[in-house]
């Protein structure tokens, strides 16, 4: 005989199944924030914190402090002197130093002088961009740039190699595919006034030592020119010989990123008008998979740079990336189209998603000078961590497994005569 439960055990069996579901969602809640390292060098601003593919390790560049703007106005005179003094004795001193650390903070390889570096599958060959001219004193624009080639730098044997050099401009954001069989990086010149800005991208096959094009510099004229033979006293004609309203815009590569087999860029493809200065009017973006198989999916027409001023494009699993326009949002590269919003939006522009897309990092006051750094869960928005408070927040980076972040920061109370920035290098349990 098989006996049917009452209709009070049914619900006492409901309330059961709930507080195991409420548990359950509790017990996702409790993630553990464990600071490993805190990592500085006195004197030295700290950039570009990537880990290793295996988390073993953290590749990063530093480089000599230098008071600016305000900051500057504050100082006495002989701080100034005293930099002067030191660029006379070497003129490179506050150069970029390309540094490897592991996680205890033990340095383990050194490179001068170069930024952007990225670490190989197997931990031995050090990717970066070569700064060519002596920095010291300059700010990084198109100029001081120029000509700034991609080189590898064996950590084992001490020994550099030159794999790419640009025609013009300069090359940039060199990375390893995971593979390790080639590399891709960015071609770059000036786009914004004095500022450079990515324009195409380009693979190094180690194999042959082969450079192949993935994407070329495109131009859009501000006024098309009219085809030859026509009047010359054609309006158009008239205008596309003055050089201001004849300008030509380069299409600008907004960002790029690994997932799964892919690689992916995003593109803003200019649509300008007489007139229009460095930038075009509009833009229209286009996400590009541009490996294996290059295909085009517009995603937004006429987008207004002005508007949307913090475009960017990060990888959220194999299959999944997120565009920050107004929010962050996410497009399946199966599909080729954008997907449900199924988790609260993220309006933080400066924020940082772990690979896997479980977790996101931001730093906070979203529209204010950030001062800390806020673990969330992608899935609800819980916030599970918070950092101590900070002078301002600089950068952050994810390990490939997602279960490691590293932070860097001006601590709280850090004067200009004792500058400082730290690493902080965190794991997740």
């Amino acid at each position: 005989m098989k006996l049917r439960p009452t209709r009070p055990q049914c619900f006492a069996y409901l309330g059961l199944l709930i507080l195991a579901a409420f548990a359950t969602a509790n017990a996702q809640v409790k993630v553990q924030v464990t600071k490993e390292l805190d990592w500085s060098l006195r004197e030295n601003e700290i950039e570009f914190p990537q880990f290793s593919p295996n988390g073993n390790f953290v590749v990063l560049v530093t480089r000599v402090h230098r008071p600016d703007g305000d900051e500057a106005e504050s100082l006495p005179g002989s701080v100034f002197k005293r930099l002067e003094q030191r660029q006379r004795q070497d003129p490179r001193f506050a150069d970029p130093i390309i540094r490897l650390i592991d996680l205890k903070g033990n340095q383990v390889c050194q490179i001068q002088y170069g930024t952007s570096p990225a670490l190989s599958p197997d931990n031995k060959s050090i990717v970066f961009s070569r700064q060519k001219k002596p920095i010291t004193g300059f700010r990084p624009l198109a100029e001081t740039l120029a000509g700034n080639d991609i080189e590898t730098f064996d950590c084992e044997g001490k020994q550099a190699r030159t794999i790419a050099e640009p025609q013009t401009g300069y090359l940039d954001a060199p990375f390893f595919l995971p593979d390790g069989k080639s590399i891709v990086y960015t071609i770059n010149e000036a786009v914004n006034g004095a500022m450079g800005g990515p324009i195409g991208l380009k693979r190094m096959h180690f194999n042959g030592m082969k450079n192949e094009l993935l994407l070329g510099k495109e131009t859009s004229p501000a006024i098309p020119c009219p085809p030859p033979g026509s009047a010359k006293t054609n309006l158009r004609n008239f205008m596309c010989s003055q050089p201001r309203l004849s300008s030509s815009f380069s299409t600008l590569l907004i960002g790029f990123a690994v997932a799964g087999d892919q690689l992916v860029a995003l593109q803003a493809k200019p649509a300008p008008s007489a007139g229009d200065m460095y930038l075009a009017s509009y833009y229209a973006l286009q996400l590009v998979p541009v490996l294996p198989k290059k295909t085009e999916k517009t995603l937004i027409q006429n987008a207004d740079l002005n508007r949307f001023w913090h475009i960017s494009m990060q990888a959220t699993s194999d299959t999944t990336v997120r565009i920050f326009t107004e929010y962050w949002r996410a497009f399946s590269l199966e599909s080729k189209d954008w997907l449900p919003d199924s988790t609260p939006q993220n309006t933080n522009y400066r924020s940082s998603y772990s690979p896997d897309g479980k977790y996101y990092l931001a730093t906070e006051p979203a529209d204010d000078e950030p001062t800390h750094v806020a673990l969330y869960r992608t899935a609800d928005g819980q916030k599970l961590f918070t950092s101590a408070a900070a002078q301002t927040v600089l950068s952050l980076a994810w390990s490939r497994d997602s279960k490691q972040f590293a932070t860097v920061a001006v601590p709280d109370g850090t004067r200009a005569l004792d500058y400082r920035e730290v690493l902080a290098i965190y794991s997740m349990r």
